[in-house]
This record gives C-alpha cells, structure tokens and sequence, in this order.
C-alpha cells in the first residue's frame, strides 16, 4: 500500500530528508495537497517548478463573507478548517535570467539552494514537475543535486519533492543521490475519499442553485455511496471530473452515465471494467469449479471475518484447452459474486522501455485496490508472468512477479485474481500457491457436450426436442465449447443459404467434416492433463461413468 502523502512530508521533515521521490499522475491534487499541508501543518510557502515556465509560488485562499479573497498562510489566522483553493500566488513566475535551453534546470537547483527561510520569514516545499527527465541529465546536474541535498539535510526548512509519472527505482534515480530520496507513491482515492466528493457537489449545488437541481435535491446517503461505488477505480481528478460532468449533463449523479464514462476512462489506461450480464446458467457443465466458486462467493462479506478469516480469496488459476470456457468461467463468477471483472491483456503490461512494464503493473494494482472489492482477470497469464527462457529482461520479469507476489500476500481491499493459462510450467511454483482455486478445463465430457449444445441450440431459437441429441453428442466427442459453437452456426449457415430449417444431419455433416481442437493440440492438452495427475490443479469438469470406466480407473483423465 502506498504511503500516506501527510505522514510522509511531516516524517521526511522530521527527519531532514531532504527529496520524496513521487510517483503520480496526479500533479495538480499533489499540489492542492501539498499547500493544504504546508497552511494547516507547517506554515510554509510552496513553490512549483516545471521547465516552460519556471517557478510558480502557490497559495490557498479562502472566500470572505463580501465574496473577496484572502490569502490563508497558517492555521493560527482561522478558526476552523476552510475549503482551500490553490492557484499562483503574488509570486506567480520566478524566471532564470538566461533563456537559452537548459537554463531551467541548473536554475532550479540554484533557487531552492538559494532560499532563506529566516529571510522570507518561513521555510519552503519545492516541487519538480516531471523531474524523471531531468535527475540524470548530465555528471554536472547530478553534483549539482548532490550538493543541494547535502545541504538540505542539515535544513529542516526546505523539502523537495519530485514527480514523475513512473516508479523510482535504481534505472530512474543515480545511485549518488539514492540515499536522499525517499520513495513513495500516491494512494488513488478510496471509498472515503470518494465519498467526500460526491458530499462536497451535492452539498455545493443543492445549497446555492438547488431549484434547479431538483434531481439533486432527491439524493440520500445511500445514493451518494452508491456513486462514491461507482467511481472506484479511478483517480481523484477523475472522480471530480466525471461527478461535474453528470451533473451538467444529466442534472443529477446519473450512475449509468458515471459507469459508462468510468469504463472510458479506465480503458484509457488499458484496463477494460464491465459488470457481466450473464451467469453459470449460460455455461455447459464444468460443476465442480462452478461450485467451488459458489461457495467462495460468502468468504467476500464481513460475516466471513467474523467466522474468523483473515483475509480475502486470493484468486482462481485456470489452465486448459482452448475454447473450453475459461474467459466465460471469469465473466460468470464476476455476474454471480456481483462484482465488476477488470479485463487485461497480459501483452499491454509489458513495456519495451526500462521500468515502464513494472510501472503498468503498479498502475493495474492500484486501480484494483482502489475499485476492490473487484475481479481482476488477466488472459494468459503466462506471457506477462512466465519465465522465458534465453531472454534478457534486465530483471522485468522478476520485478513484475516481486509486485504480484506481495500484493496477492498483503492486499485487504478484496481484490480477486483470475489467470488462464496456456502452458503452466513457465509459472514460478511461489505465484501458483498463490491460488486457492487451481483447475483444469478438459474437453467437454458427453454430459457435458450436451449441455453445450442444448444452450447453443436454444440461444438461437431452436428445442432439443427437433434433434436427435445423442447422435450429436457422440459425433461432437472430442470437440471444445468453441468448436461445437462453430459448428451449429456453420451447419446454420449452409441451412440458411439453402431457405429451409436446420436438421440433425446438417449438424452431423459439420461435426464430421470440423478439425476439432483434440487434434489440432493434441501435445499440450495431453501435457496439461498431467497439472490434474500430479496434483497441481483440480479437474473443472463433469465425468460420466461410462467415461471414467474408459481411462482405466488412472486419474489422468477421470476428474470427478
């Protein structure tokens, strides 16, 4: 979990470190941060820095009963707590004298080792925008900082800190200057938070133009919990924005429009959140994970603690044949827990510069936890996670699985993994115990066939009854889900183009003419059969005991 901004300033203050290394997106909310701090805490002047323009002094304000502004420097001038708003102060551009490239840079350093806190009559917070770009440039600018921070670590007054929209680590930061920055990153807001704002609009609307608010008006808390729901996921400037453009377009907080524009903007970010419509109803056989899941659905509510659990489900890994279910098995539990399903593909997490993989994934996790409790699923899993061999990563692969690891240990927030994957024996033995739930999808068994065929069937206005259904479920042996489904509409098709109804022989002639899967992979299914053998997964599927009679009584194939 990331630190607490307020708590790491007051430590890092406390303690004369000099530089917090940022990692945000959020440059505007740490700045109204950052000058809230410095008026209700420190008494400070808080200046931004950023390469077009130079410094900028930022100040808080507060609105007088006569509409005026007044500049608030300390908590000491006002009685109770005020609703801050940032903007430039007096001081609004503190420029370098020399305009040519690069002078911004060595200006920076130069101002803020040039303050006199007993001069302006009290200390300073410097923040550099996107100073990721700059803390390498050249050996010159890394002295430079060097000796500032040497400096600063004596000086209790003055504080640095630096933004950059990607992590910190040992490729952002020169190992001279690594001993005084200290790193932390900036929680996306929570419930409460969220909460907070939706209260401060309906408050600010419905107490000054609420007539034409009548909407507005109607809200209870119930409702605005509901949006503060609704919003989880996305970042503190989202929240407010999305919140003010429900309610200059739909007058009130208008949850279908929240959902759809929380769904835009998550996709933005590679991330796709939906909340499935359909459940294990419009799923063929697979009873054992369906039930398994089903009974983890409780362990989600704080009757669970109670019962004494400590903590949440983990997460669900599937391997399997293709087209066997295993991204519909994902969608269903999101439907039957209630939950939002956070979709990802494993290939948009990785990046091809230094640091921006590792970066993506701290993205992905904090978008979770903030938007928990929620369903996180990640298709094939193995290509973000799995080692591969003879390549040279520069330890990606090992930090990404570092941040999986510890978060799927230490996470509260009810954030469920569910991974597929295609070949398990590239997974780390420490990520697969992760997994409470650890299931194999095989090739549909006949009880199994018929029932994905009797949903198939019926989605597309056709009854069983005009079928010879055991016909078809001895013709479709050894076919996936996908292919048995690719199969009733191409034997459609060929009825459609001819203007008369399907029959059972279409179906027939199709099943026999199709590849199925069984053959197509042969290899790797018969690999992955031996995960149920040897112990690692548990079978997902339905055996009749016909079928289970067939393998010898060997486990290799019978499941139940």
């Amino acid at each position: 979990m990331d630190n607490n901004l307020n708590e790491v300033m007051k430590a890092c203050i406390g303690a004369c470190l000099p530089c917090i290394a940022l990692t945000t997106t959020e440059t505007n909310e740490i700045i109204n941060r950052t000058v809230e701090f410095a008026v209700k805490h420190e008494s400070r002047a808080v200046y931004v820095w950023r390469e077009s323009i130079g410094f900028q002094e930022y100040a808080a304000y507060i609105t007088e009963a006569d509409g005026s502004q007044r500049q608030v420097t300390s908590m000491d001038k006002i009685a109770t707590d005020f609703d801050v708003k940032v903007v430039p102060g007096k001081r609004a551009e503190l420029t370098p004298d020399d305009d040519f490239p690069g002078a911004t840079i060595p200006f920076a350093i130069e101002f803020i080792g040039d303050y006199n806190g007993d001069t302006e009559g009290r200390g300073a917070i410097f923040i550099l925008r996107d100073w990721h770009r700059y803390v390498d440039a050249n050996a010159d600018h890394v002295d430079k900082q060097l000796a500032m921070f040497e400096s600063l670590s004596e000086n209790p007054d003055k504080l640095v800190i630096a933004l950059a929209p990607v992590t910190w680590d040992a490729e952002t930061t020169p190992i001279e200057l690594d001993q005084y920055m200290y790193r932390a990153g900036f929680d996306m807001p929570n419930k409460e938070d969220r909460l907070a704002s939706a209260r401060h609009w309906h408050s600010s609307i419905t107490g000054e133009r609420g007539e034409e608010f009548p909407l507005m008006l109607a809200l209870n808390e119930a409702d605005l919990e509901a949006v503060a729901d609704a919003t989880g996921g996305l970042t503190h400037k989202q929240v407010e924005d999305v919140l003010c453009m429900s309610i200059s377009t739909r007058s009130t907080y208008d949850l279908d429009f929240i959902l759809g524009e929380k769904q835009y903007l998550v996709k933005q970010a590679g991330f796709e959140i939906q909340r499935p419509t359909d459940g294990f109803k419009r799923i063929g056989g697979l009873t054992p994970l369906k039930t398994w899941a089903s009974r983890l659905r409780k362990r989600f509510s704080q009757a669970a603690f109670e019962y004494g659990f400590l903590g949440y489900p983990r997460g669900l890994l599937m391997a399997g044949v293709p087209g066997c279910g295993k991204s519909a098995i994902a969608k269903a539990i999101a439907h039957e827990w209630g939950m939002n399903l956070l979709t990802v593909q494993a290939t948009d997490l990785k990046g091809s510069l230094v640091g921006e993989s590792e970066a993506k994934v701290s993205r992905l996790l904090r978008v979770a936890s903030a938007a928990a409790p929620i369903i996180v699923f990640i298709d094939e899993a193995e290509k973000l996670l799995g080692k591969s061999e003879g390549i040279n990563d520069g330890g990606a692969h090992d930090a990404i699985l570092g941040q999986f690891l510890s978060f799927m240990q230490e996470d509260r927030t009810g954030v469920f993994f569910v991974f597929t994957a295609n070949n398990m024996e590239k997974f780390a033995p420490e990520l697969v115990d992760r997994f409470e739930g650890r299931f194999f999808i095989d090739l549909p068994s006949a009880t199994e066939r018929k029932e994905i065929l009797s949903i198939h069937l019926t989605m597309r206005g056709w009854t069983t009854k005009e079928f010879k259904m055991d016909k078809l479920v001895t013709a479709s042996k050894d076919f996936s889900g996908r292919n048995i489904e690719d199969a009733i509409n191409e034997a459609m098709g060929n009825a459609f183009s001819e203007d008369r109804s399907l029959s059972n022989a279409d179906l027939l002639a199709v099943f026999k003419e199709v590849i199925p899967t069984s053959k197509t992979k042969k290899t790797e299914i018969e690999t992955m059969r031996t995960f149920v053998e040897n112990g690692m997964m548990r079978s997902a599927n339905d055996r009749t005991d016909e079928e289970q009679s067939s393998t010898g009584g060997k486990q290799l194939r019978s499941f139940a």
